[in-house]
């Protein structure tokens, strides 16, 4: 399993971070902290996410992987 975080740049607006997840995009986060612990988190790491809909949705992609 291979998480990357790209930092992208939106039309007009400012940078948001990407993690993918061998190359599917699987979620977006404004700032490299919250990057870093969503990879962490996806990774089996321990990390504070606090979003409940976010954990929910990222548990679904950790069991298909």
């Amino acid at each position: 399993m291979e998480v990357t975080v790209t930092r992208v740049k939106k039309y007009n607006a400012t940078w948001n971070n990407v993690i993918s997840v061998n190359g599917v995009p699987v979620a977006i986060a404004k700032s490299a902290h919250r990057a870093g612990q969503i990879s962490a988190y996806i990774q089996g790491l321990p990390a504070e996410v606090n979003d409940l809909w976010l954990k929910r949705e990222l548990k679904k992609i950790m069991a298909v992987i």
